[in-house]
């Protein structure tokens, strides 16, 4: 029996559910186990954690200290070519003399070292003024557009020559301007022994600042070519060498590395910003907090698996058995009952149904004590309290910052209020050139020079020229957002309002010989992204503490709420040290200038690093017990969500089909609907019903209805016997066609027509014993008979398409037979001299396949439930 109902393999099945979560809990257990430990899943094959080492967020931080000094470096490689561009704009290079030009060029721009103008092909130089250049270093260069070549200078900051193609008068002659490189002279940590240096990308050392390195110290030596390399190859990153004993300390060399890449200039500049540094190594406490944790979820993963084995899949699976012996007809064995109330039922029911089969009195019931639904929301109510456990201890504790990541945070925001402070003088800077080169000039004159200030990359979003009363009367770039006003005496940088909806902070500076003055307005989002090399939020507050730029969403002139925040930001206002390192946060402020113009704006650049977001080993314990919590949680959702549609709700039909037909109500077919252990119960049961409905010689055989109750139903036509033919009588002759049979007399209209000759004609006719019978066989031993042919379907039509069949020739149609209890003897019939006797062949039957006996079986079953 159990061999004819089939059942599918995996996904299906009511053990399957329990397997795969309970293979789930597991791995969970397992990521548990080796993840959550301060040392990292990887400290057992990492050999420099039991000395200690240079904690991540560290290198972290060097690598973005780098970076930052890398678009600082190219950003003073290209202030001179943004200069030149703009003073092409302003028909300076309209003067005749190239002396007169020099001059206007250098008073104008008062940072620029020297300036030449250069005639390649006969390579002299046909102007000069200030600095003598090295323009021998631009030989065997064709160039074309704005180009930038380093050139350094043994014990000074190297230079920066950027050459223009002149056009015109001076066709085939470069402007060569040369500047000093002013970005790598950065404040450094001594005690952190910290260098910069610059590289090309031969590996030569174009300029280097900070500490020195021994030549004889070779791991610091090979850290720094193989920075080097990569770095030339336009890779960043960052090297970590082997701890050494210095004074009392385990200090490791620490090698970042970035290359410097401009934009707007042709050609490649070749040169590499790495830096050099010794920091503290820290010990790493090899912790496993993860190995508690695991060890219940394994204990909850084995309970739980255990439990539903022997609550519900156990019950399930004996229950398919005692079915299966019932349907297959074994009516002297009891169903077993089970105390599961889903089981429960459908044994009642079973066993009600197999009493009445076997007529015996039934077993007593035995009554249910939990339900199937019950027993596996317990289990998943128990996965989830491991999770929720888990994510309020584990995943809710605190790391500790070192005071090395405290002391290299307040660097990193120290650099990010010098890379704003240069920003905003440059822009100053940049609007003096301007008035300079547009002395003597009206407004409509500077229009290029505005255009080119304002242009793409530019730190200002409108430039404009306004005249005593602060109204525009010439506008490059976006729309003015300064009130209509009159604007301050002097020249300088002014916040113009407190209030708003975006603050404006614009630079000004008056034109000469005009009472005009020329105003750019800094672009706030651009001020905010030099800043984001200083890690975590960084502000820009004004003396009100007010919210001036954000490298997170903000609104405008938000104040400052966190305590932590305004503390350090008072210790930075009065020159104070503001470090501060809070449960959650490492906070650092930076005064924006002590003294210049950026001074007189009294702003304050403050950060805050969320503990959580730096690379520490209890973070990392953090964010693993999270998410192990997440997943113990959806796997114990997916456990009582499977259970429940795959399990217990089918199971409960079946349990009220099986009622309804021990109850006495057999009219409705139960139908599987599922390839599993309920689905075999189902079909059981199905047994039952017939078994109860035709008699128990339904017992044994499957007869699975296909699809679902809601399909039409065909019903088939009835297969009606054809009756047998009677054999021919003795002694009677064949009629011939048109003849009537014996007993009738021939219409009298027909016997008029017939001739009169034809009737005389006819001879008499022999007496039915002298006729020979040429159908007749001679006699021949007594052959077995063969099972006579399968019936054929008798096929119905409609009322209106049917008619009435077509009678067969007189000579083919067959008198009725006279069957009597003994068989005819056999006559020996007379065949003419000479005749040979034709053999009798005996009729072909064709036996029936199962397939025709399962069809006949089943319509016979239809007919028996008035289907």
């Amino acid at each position: 029996m159990r061999a004819q109902i089939p059942e599918a393999g995996f996904p299906r099945g009511t053990g399957v559910a329990s397997a795969t979560t309970f293979v789930l809990l597991l791995l969970i257990a397992a990521f548990t186990a080796l993840y959550l430990s301060t040392a990292g899943p990887l400290s057992l094959i990492r050999a420099n954690d039991a000395a200690g080492r240079v904690p991540d967020e560290v290198t972290a931080g060097q690598q973005r200290t780098t970076a930052g000094l890398a678009q600082s470096v190219a950003t003073s490689v290209t202030a001179a070519a943004g200069d030149l561009q703009v003073a092409a704009g302003s028909g300076v290079f309209d003067t005749a003399e190239d002396t007169a030009l020099l001059t206007r060029l250098g008073e104008t721009y008062e940072e620029w070292r020297g300036v030449v103008v250069y005639d390649p092909v006969a390579q002299k130089v046909a102007a000069t003024r200030g600095e003598p250049v090295p323009v021998e270093t631009l030989r065997g260069i064709a160039v074309a557009n704005l180009t930038v070549r380093p050139v350094a200078r043994p014990g000074d900051t190297p230079l920066v020559l950027t050459a223009l193609p002149l056009t015109g008068s001076r066709a085939g002659k470069l402007l060569v301007v040369s500047t000093a490189l002013r970005s790598t002279a950065v404040d450094l940590d001594k005690d952190a022994q910290q260098q910069v240096r610059l590289v090309t990308t031969d590996g030569a050392v174009l300029h280097t600042h900070g500490s020195d390195i021994a030549a004889t110290d070779r791991p610091a030596q090979e850290l720094l070519a193989r920075a080097a390399t990569a770095a030339a190859a336009g890779q960043s990153g960052v090297l970590t060498g082997a701890a050494a004993t210095e004074k009392g300390k385990q200090l490791a060399p620490v090698v970042s590395y970035a290359p410097v890449s401009p934009t707007g200039i042709g050609g490649s500049l070749g040169l590499s910003v790495v830096s050099f540094s010794r920091f503290p190594v820290e010990a790493v406490p090899v912790r496993w907090p993860g190995l508690i944790p695991a060890a219940a979820l394994l204990a909850l993963a084995v309970a739980g698996f255990v439990l539903l084995r022997r609550t519900v899949v156990a019950p399930i699976r004996r229950l398919r058995t005692d079915a299966l012996a019932v349907a297959a007809g074994v009516l002297g064995k009891p169903v077993r009952s089970s105390r599961i109330r889903e089981v429960n039922r459908v044994t009642a029911a079973l066993e009600r149904s197999r009493a009445k089969l076997s007529r015996r009195k039934p077993a007593p019931p035995v009554r249910p004590v939990v339900s199937a639904q019950l027993v596996v929301a317990a289990v998943a109510l128990a996965l989830l309290g491991w999770s929720g456990a888990v994510a309020a201890t584990l995943g809710r504790q605190h790391a500790e910052a070192s005071p090395t990541m405290l002391s290299e945070h307040g660097v990193r925001v120290t650099r990010s209020a010098d890379t704003l402070r240069r920003s905003l003088a440059e822009g100053l800077s940049d609007l003096q050139s301007i008035a300079r080169l547009g002395k003597g000039k009206e407004p409509d004159q500077l229009r290029g020079m505005l255009d080119r200030l304002a242009g793409a990359e530019s730190r200002f979003r409108s430039v404009y020229v306004a005249d005593a009363q602060g109204a525009v009367l010439l506008q490059a770039g976006r729309e003015s957002l300064r009130d209509p006003g009159k604007l301050p005496e002097g020249e300088g940088l002014h916040q113009h309002n407190t209030s708003g909806r975006v603050p404006v902070v614009y630079a000004f500076t008056p034109l000469p010989d005009s009472k005009n003055v020329l105003v750019g307005e800094y672009d706030v989002p651009r001020m905010a992204a030099l800043l984001g090399s200083a890690g975590g939020r960084v502000r820009v507050v004004d003396e009100g503490k007010r919210t001036i730029a954000d490298t997170e969403g903000y609104l405008a002139f938000t104040p400052l709420s966190d305590p932590a925040l305004v503390k350090n930001v008072e210790a930075a206002q009065s020159g104070k040290d503001a470090r501060e390192t809070t449960p959650s946060a490492l906070v650092a402020a930076q005064r924006l200038a002590d003294k210049g113009t950026t001074a007189t704006l009294k702003w304050v650049v403050v950060a805050e690093q969320p503990i959580g977001s730096l690379g520490l080993a209890d973070n990392t314990v953090r964010s693993g017990a999270r998410v192990a919590a997440l997943l113990t949680a959806v796997v114990a959702l997916m456990l009582f969500a499977w259970h429940l549609l795959v399990v217990v709700r089918p199971l409960r039909r079946v349990g009220e089909e099986a009622r309804r037909i021990a109850g006495g109500d057999t009219g409705a077919v139960v139908y599987p609907q599922r390839q599993d252990e309920i689905g075999t119960i189902a079909s059981c049961v199905e047994i039952c019903r017939q078994a109860l409905t035709d008699g128990r010689d339904r017992l044994g055989e499957v007869r699975r209805p296909t699809g679902a109750a809601t399909d039409e139903t065909e019903l088939l036509q009835k297969i009606v016997d054809e009756p047998e033919p009677e054999p021919k009588p003795r002694g009677e002759r064949r009629r011939r066609p048109g003849e009537p049979a014996r007993g009738e007399r021939k219409p009298a209209a027909k016997q008029a027509k017939e001739p009169e000759a034809s009737r005389r004609a006819a001879p008499a006719a022999p007496p039915a014993a002298q006729q020979p019978n040429e159908r007749e066989a001679p006699r021949r031993p007594a052959q077995r008979p063969e099972p006579a042919a399968p019936p054929r379907a008798e096929r119905k039509l409609p009322a209106d398409r049917r008619r009435a069949p077509e009678a067969p020739p007189r000579a083919e149609r067959k008198p009725p037979v006279t069957r009597s209890s003994e068989p005819p003897a056999p006559v020996r019939a007379e065949r003419k001299p000479g005749a040979r006797p034709r053999p009798q062949t005996p009729p072909r039957v064709t036996a029936r396949t199962p397939e025709e006996k399962a069809k006949s079986d089943y319509l016979s079953w239809l007919d028996g439930a008035g289907v």
